[in-house]
């Protein structure tokens, strides 16, 4: 009978064990998708002061180590451990096989997600006024709408929608389950930006480690191959595509190709560089800087300005506005580089890189920048006597009056006393006056002249001086910001890389051979709508300039 009981005993105590091992290694194969992909959507399980468990949209619950260093916010704004609460929807980017970034919601019962309340993630790949497509993270194409009332938000900000971009990484919240019009879009960062193109031949691949090593790296640098690095190891994800010639290589034969030059499009991932698409090399390689003349979509084929043919496909890295878009965001008319390899007439592109290319993202921004004299300054309105207008990079002039329109949200800049000054200062002293009027005359009196930032109709940044710029020596340039600075021998000053000239003749973008230096002493610089100050660029910003040699006139940060 004892025997009988032992026996009984040792069976349970090998059950619990088989079910405690079994959990482990369900727990550790489980783990495996949320690692590969480096990011986690979905509504928290269970969190304490050492790990979140979390149950992703498509299914599976993942427990995941949330180090007291991750970057937590909610609402866009800063937040603790304590705050995120069981059944909160939340996003997580995982690195290593730590939390690094999480964020989420609130709603009005915290941890209690109102019925009918829906959130889908994507990145966009088509932006059409008010309306968005957006690709979702199972590979389906989604069309949502904006209203007058959908929030933006990038990096805890409200910002206006026309800092969107196509390629651009974002949450879209909607208060109804039913409706496709989006209450609120949350933007990704920075991390969503390509910072590098790398050249180099596959040595070896870890794929224990998802890692590559690549020796003889050369990085894409304003339209040239730069020798930066002898060797490289960079890591990968398993999911990430790979193409040779635009066929599909499965990521366990990337091994196969050691030997072989690669092409590789390169985020910055918490500090970590990470490759977002591969392209192994094909044949011969040729580069553009030209035009897109004309886009044939049957058959996949480009005609650039010089007459060149080239066949594009799911395959090439096409970069525009620093994000990896598809070949559907390809234009004709937009300038661009091209990594073309092949035999004879064939041309396949491997790279498209897409020049920055206007005052706008999309057609859903509405700024334009005047220059002008200030006719007339009344209350809320002012109206500008032969205006000039940017018009495909260039000024172009109108003969006629033109009204726009101000209020107390209007940034206007002085820059003959270099400060701000109030709408009511604005419209009170003398920045217009009746040159005929004896107060004019016996005062020398003249209409001041502005350099002006709109969306619409409505002036969000003006800058007014004295006299007339003469607009014949300025040009438009496009280009990233390497530093910003103010001396006492110089004053405001930054320095642009990767630098372009528009070039009315040839009209494309002309790339200058090395960095250009812009005084901002005499410039409105804007950002989102806003004026800033020299402080506020950072390297990496994109720009757009307009300049009278080394006088920067107003800078756009795009």
């Amino acid at each position: 009978m004892k025997k009988s009981i032992l026996n009984k005993k040792i069976i349970m105590f090998l059950l619990i064990l088989t079910l405690v091992f079994t959990a482990v290694a369900y727990g550790a194969e489980n783990n495996a998708q949320p690692l590969r992909t480096g990011y986690i959507e979905g509504y928290i399980k269970e969190i304490n002061s050492e790990t979140v468990t979390i149950e992703r949209y498509e299914g599976g619950t993942y427990k995941i180590q949330l180090p007291n260093t991750a970057n937590l916010l909610i609402d866009g704004h800063q937040a603790q451990r304590i705050d995120f609460k069981p059944g909160m929807e939340v996003y997580a980017e995982i690195r290593g096989r730590s939390i690094q970034y999480m964020d989420s919601f609130s709603t009005l019962n915290p941890g209690y997600i109102k019925p009918g309340s829906k959130m889908r993630t994507g990145t966009i790949k088509t932006i059409d006024r008010n309306q968005i497509i957006i690709k979702t993270s199972i590979g389906n194409d989604e069309t949502y709408y904006f209203s007058p009332a959908t929030i933006a938000i990038k990096k805890g900000e409200n910002v206006p929608l026309s800092v969107l971009y196509v390629g651009d990484r974002v949450k879209l919240h909607f208060d109804d389950i039913n409706t496709d019009i989006v209450s609120r879009i949350s933007i990704e960062g920075d991390s969503i930006k390509i910072q590098n193109l790398y050249k180099g031949k596959l040595a070896a691949v870890d794929e224990l480690e998802n890692t590559i090593f690549l020796e003889n790296v050369k990085t894409l640098v304003e339209g040239k191959w730069e020798d930066t690095k002898g060797g490289l190891r960079i890591s990968y994800s398993s999911d990430s595509p790979i193409y040779i010639e635009g066929y599909v290589v499965p990521s366990n034969n990337l091994k196969y190709y050691k030997g072989k030059e690669v092409y590789a499009a390169i985020k910055n991932f918490f500090g970590q560089e990470k490759i977002e698409r591969l392209v192994v090399k094909g044949a011969y390689e040729t580069t553009y800087s030209e035009k897109i003349k004309d886009i044939n979509w049957f058959s996949e084929n480009l005609e650039l300005g010089n007459n060149k043919n080239i066949e594009f496909n799911d395959g090439t890295i096409i970069v525009k506005s620093d994000r990896l878009v598809d070949k559907y965001s390809l234009n004709p008319k937009s300038d661009g580089f091209f990594i073309a390899n092949g035999k004879g007439g064939g041309l396949t592109a491997d790279v498209i890189y897409i020049y920055n290319e206007d005052i706008n993202n999309s057609n859903i921004g509405q700024n334009n920048v005047y220059v002008a004299r200030l006719d007339e300054i009344v209350e809320n309105t002012v109206k500008l006597k032969n205006p000039f207008l940017v018009v495909k990079h260039q000024w172009e002039g109108f003969e006629d009056i033109k009204e726009l329109y101000y209020d107390n949200d209007t940034f206007i800049y002085d820059l003959e006393k270099d400060k701000l000054i109030t709408s009511k200062e604005f419209y009170t002293k003398d920045y217009a006056v009746d040159e005929k009027s004896r107060h004019a005359k016996d005062n020398r009196l003249r209409d001041w002249h502005g350099y002006i930032y709109t969306d619409g109709d409505h002036i969000s940044v003006i800058g007014v001086q004295k006299e007339m710029d003469s607009l014949l020596k300025q040009r438009m340039t496009i280009g990233i910001v390497e530093s910003a600075s103010d001396s006492n021998i110089l004053g405001k000053e930054m320095i642009i890389r990767e630098a372009k000239d528009w070039s009315a003749r040839h009209e494309k973008w002309i790339p200058k051979e090395m960095s250009l230096k812009v005084s901002l002493n005499k410039a409105i610089i804007i950002k989102q709508d806003k004026l800033i100050t020299y402080q506020d660029l950072k390297p990496g910003d994109n720009v757009y300039v307009i300049r009278d040699d080394y006088k920067g006139k107003v800078v756009i940060v795009k």
